[in-house]
């Protein structure tokens, strides 16, 4: 049994694969003319063709390809005929040379019983038809398709199939969809549809324009994100009939600007897919996201406060997505008209500024509602006209105090007249009393003249003419009296300094700046002329002493700041231009009201104390470092002496030949250490007599001293190297702490300007220095006396670059991986 099952199983398997053959041979003849027809339809479909042809004729095409598809499928239908088991015992004896039929004979059963000498013969003849097996062959299946297709013809299939393919690329479904759908318009065949679809954003948002392809309508990357606002342009070149945009759902028809092109616009405003669609075909479909255009933020950097010379300074900040266009500040009374309000416009730093910081002087004492309760907001505005407003700061409108007795009396009739104008009668007598005494104004014929015509105004015109007419009157009467032609000098300055801020704030041209650069300056020399006629008349006091020379301002160096002023203007740096101007206005708002050196005592005393903390840390680097050097030393001799054991003889005793070294290093370091620590306890004491607050990092800073002079004295320097690093680091910021209350000292009272020597004043002490004696600007930062001006040429390439970048933004058929870091980069800048 086991010597036949084994040559049944290998019989077997040679069947099957014999019968399998057989059967390709039979099923590929019979398959080829279907698929044949079925690929030349496919090739037909990809390359577009069936979008050329007439409605009927389209029609009539597929019937036929169906027709004859459907025909060759049945004819190869019948012919199908699966394989016996005889047919593929035929195939493996013609395949492997086998005459007789040998497996035939293994199949074959003796039909009557045998006797010994034929039962021999017959296992002998089983015998050799088993071995013949092992040589049996089943052979490739031959289809014969060369002798159906002597021409090659499937060949010309294979390649018109993968050109069309290639042709169609990512528009294969959309072709296969128009190939099943003939049109039935009337007309000439239609070429196959293109198109170009454009979103521009509003050009205040400085973005880009976006275009959409077709190999990306389908893609994962996301929806095309598109601001508000921006407009939607698609073209669309051949196709058949009118084709639809759509924008979730709702439609809208192409404009036909002739038989085969057609465009269409939108303003995208909401949406989130959009579609372009032509004779029932999608040409393309993209996600897309609205990013909206939120309103703009405004809020003070800190609160409005009068200056000395009784103006409003405002520090404020407006941010927007895509640019604040405009900023004004609204006034309210307190107990006024809630519809009433003073409303001033505030120059900007600069165009389409996504974060706008800039400080404004507004002089408003010779308002009627100065010294009156207000509240003051900020109010910023967009491209679309949005507007931000800030929380509202309540205070009093700044009010000048005057001096003199009459032109204080004049503003107290002033307020009343504003706040009742039923008083006016008794405004007008008042002022009849004063007008008799022009001796209190230096018989001034002006001034007498103006009461004189405010009173009668006031009892023969109507109220509500008389008041607005008398109310600046006054003001400018009381002006003259009180300050002579310093007012008017003031006057002059602001007013043109206001007109230069707003000149650059809209990019004026550089004539127009030179115009009233030129102006300005003339206007600040007399105004500096006049400032110091006024020193020159007040008494002089004898108390004061000289003014640190490293704190007065000059003519000069203002004249240096308008002129480098103009120089940034001219070179483009607008928003460089407005800060210098800013800080210009800045000194001269802080010119003290006083001499020179007066009522400078206390800061005399916290000037002393900072010199004091200065020098501290000087030294404190200073004993630092030679701990530093002191541990190195150290480290290199005990390097040696692991490495020469047997030189220790020849040094002497180990201890003298470290120690005493290491000492040598070190000197009195620790005695320096601990005179510093006393020296600090010194000037706190001294801080805590005069200023009351002591700043904390100097008593840890005190602390450390006295752990690093432990250390010392143990002759460790590299113990001591943490305490002292950590000593110095407090010591600069108890520094930069008390520097902090000088400026909040200083800034009530310390100081005074102008002086008979030709400089203007020195400039409020508002921590005008850091802790190592570097001078600070207006705002409080490091300033080196300069301001950095870029030059021209860098200005060219920088704006050369920039376009570079949009004009290769244009070009789309750059890698995307390339374009969306352009895009990244134009969002920024």
């Amino acid at each position: 049994m086991s010597q036949d099952a084994t040559p049944d199983r290998l019989l077997g398997r040679r069947l099957f694969w014999s019968r399998a053959a057989l059967a390709w041979e039979i099923l590929w003849p019979a398959l080829w003319p279907p698929l044949g027809i079925a690929g030349l339809f496919v090739a037909f479909a990809l390359l577009d063709l069936p979008n050329l042809l007439p409605g009927a004729v389209h029609a009539a095409v597929l019937v036929g390809f169906a027709a004859a598809f459907a025909g060759a499928a049945w004819w190869g239908w019948r012919k199908l005929i699966w394989p016996d088991t005889l047919a593929g015992r035929r195939r493996i004896e013609r395949e492997s040379g086998l005459a007789h039929r040998p497996l035939a004979a293994l199949a074959d059963h003796p039909s009557a019983p045998l006797d010994d000498a034929s039962a021999a013969l017959w296992e002998a003849h089983r015998r050799r038809m088993a071995a013949a097996m092992r040589r049996l062959r089943v052979g490739w299946p031959v289809a014969g398709l060369a002798r159906r297709d002597p021409w090659g013809l499937r060949a010309i299939l294979v390649i018109l199939l993968v050109v069309a393919v290639i042709d169609a690329g990512s528009d294969w479904r959309e072709r296969l969809a128009r190939a099943f759908a003939p049109g039935w318009e009337s007309g000439p065949p239609a070429p196959s549809a293109s198109f170009d679809i454009w979103i521009t954003p509003p050009d205040y948002t400085g973005l880009p324009p976006q275009f959409l392809r077709a190999d990306i309508s389908n893609s994962s990357g996301g929806p095309v994100r598109v601001p508000t606002g921006s407009t939607l342009l698609a073209q669309i070149h051949g196709g058949r009939g009118v084709p639809h945009l759509s924008i979730d759902g709702n439609s809208s028809d192409f404009e036909v600007l002739d038989k085969q092109n057609f465009r269409a616009s939108a303003t995208l405003g909401k949406g989130e897919k959009l579609s372009v669609s032509q004779g029932g075909a999608t040409l393309g479909s993209w996600p897309i996201e609205i990013i909206p255009d939120n309103p703009p933020t405004a809020a003070f950097v800190e609160p409005p406060r009068a200056t000395i010379r009784a103006a409003l300074r405002v520090e404020y900040k407006a941010t927007d997505d895509y640019g604040v266009e405009a900023a004004k500040l609204v006034i309210r009374r307190e107990d006024g008209n809630p519809e009433d309000k003073l409303e001033i416009a505030l120059p900007l730093p600069g165009l389409h500024l996504k974060e706008a910081k800039a400080t404004n002087y507004q002089d408003l004492s010779p308002h009627p509602w100065a010294g009156l309760a207000v509240a003051i907001t900020v109010v910023a505005t967009d491209a679309l006209g949005q507007t931000g407003e800030s929380a509202p700061v309540h205070m009093k409108l700044p009010e000048r105090t005057f001096t003199n007795p009459v032109a204080r009396a004049i503003i107290e009739q002033r307020k009343e007249l504003v706040k009742d104008p039923n008083s006016r009668d008794a405004v007008a007598e008042i002022l009849d009393d004063l007008d008799k005494q022009p001796s209190l104004f230096h018989d001034d014929t002006v001034a007498y003249l103006a009461l004189r015509l405010a009173a009668l105004r006031l009892r023969q015109d109507d109220a509500t003419a008389a008041i607005a007419a008398v109310v600046p009157l006054l003001w400018e009467t009381a002006l003259r009296i009180e300050d002579g032609r310093m007012s008017v000098a003031e006057q002059e300055l602001r007013r043109l300094q206001q007109q230069l801020q707003d000149a650059l704030a809209r990019g004026a041209s550089d004539e127009e700046i030179d115009k009233l650069t030129r102006e300005l300056s003339d206007a600040l020399n007399r105004y500096l002329q006049a400032l110091a006629q006024d020193m020159r008349n007040r008494p002089a006091d004898e108390n004061q002493r000289p003014a640190d020379p490293s704190k007065v301002v000059t003519s000069r160096d203002l004249q240096r700041m308008l002129d480098r002023a103009r120089q940034l203007a001219h070179s483009g740096s607008q928003q460089q231009a407005r800060e210098l101007l800013s800080q210009l206005q800045d000194m001269l708002e802080n010119l003290r009201a006083a001499r020179p050196g007066q009522g400078q005592q206390g800061a005399g005393d916290a000037e002393q104390m900072m010199r004091g903390l200065r020098d501290m840390m000087q030294r404190q680097q200073q004993l630092l470092d030679r701990s530093f050097r002191a541990q190195r030393g150290q480290g290199q001799r005990q390097g040696r002496g692991q490495q020469q054991p047997g030189q220790m003889g020849q040094m002497g005793q180990p201890g003298e030949g470290q120690d005493g070294s290491q000492m040598g290093d070190l000197g009195d370091s620790a005695a320096q250490q601990e005179e510093l620590r006393h020296a600090l306890g010194e000037i706190m004491r001294h801080m805590g007599d005069g200023m009351g607050d002591i700043p904390d990092p100097l008593g840890r800073a005190e602390r450390a001293m006295r752990d690093a002079a432990g250390a010392l004295q143990r002759s460790t320097p590299g113990e001591a190297i943490a305490p002292q690093s950590q000593a110095l680091d407090e010591l600069q910021q108890g520094a930069r702490d008390f520097a902090k209350q000088m400026q909040e000292r200083m800034s009530k009272g310390w100081g005074s300007p102008g002086d008979d020597d030709g400089s203007v004043g020195d400039v409020p002490d508002k921590g005008d220095r850091d802790p190592f004696g570097r001078p600070l600007s207006s705002n409080g930062s490091y300033d080196q006396g300069d301001v950095a001006i870029p030059d021209a040429g860098i200005l060219q390439k920088s704006r050369q670059i920039l376009d570079e970048l949009r004009r290769r933004a244009g070009e789309r058929s750059r890698p995307a991986i390339e374009l969306d870091y352009i895009d990244r980069l134009l969002r920024r800048f």
